[in-house]
């Protein structure tokens, strides 16, 4: 597969782009919480709320990552944080200033 191929690389369309991002976020987020149903909720379902109910730990350790893999200091750029509402959210705000991701 080529670099314009992946995930999250230069040259690849936005929906595809923010596709692989939403999946790699559901995937940190079983990882983190220990519950394999998160990777499969909908992108509209709020981090915060019951669904996935995120405490403060876990959403400190979600922006590393996110700033880790992906170059998006979220803290910093959003100062309201309304990109951490829904999982949808955060993709897209995550997909829109990414750099490529970095190795799991």
């Amino acid at each position: 597969m080529t670099a314009a191929g992946r995930p999250g690389c230069p040259g690849m369309p936005g929906s595809l782009q923010l596709a692989a991002v939403t999946d790699d976020l559901r995937a940190f987020l079983a990882s983190a919480t220990g519950r394999d149903e998160l990777r499969h909720i909908p992108a509209g379902t709020e981090l915060f709320g019951p669904a996935v109910g995120l405490d403060s730990l876990t959403g400190t350790l979600l922006l590393r990552e996110i700033q880790r893999r992906y170059g998006v200091d979220v803290a910093a750029e959003d100062l309201n944080l309304d990109s951490l509402a829904t999982l949808g959210t955060l993709a897209a705000f995550v997909a829109s200033r990414s750099d490529p991701p970095g190795p799991p």
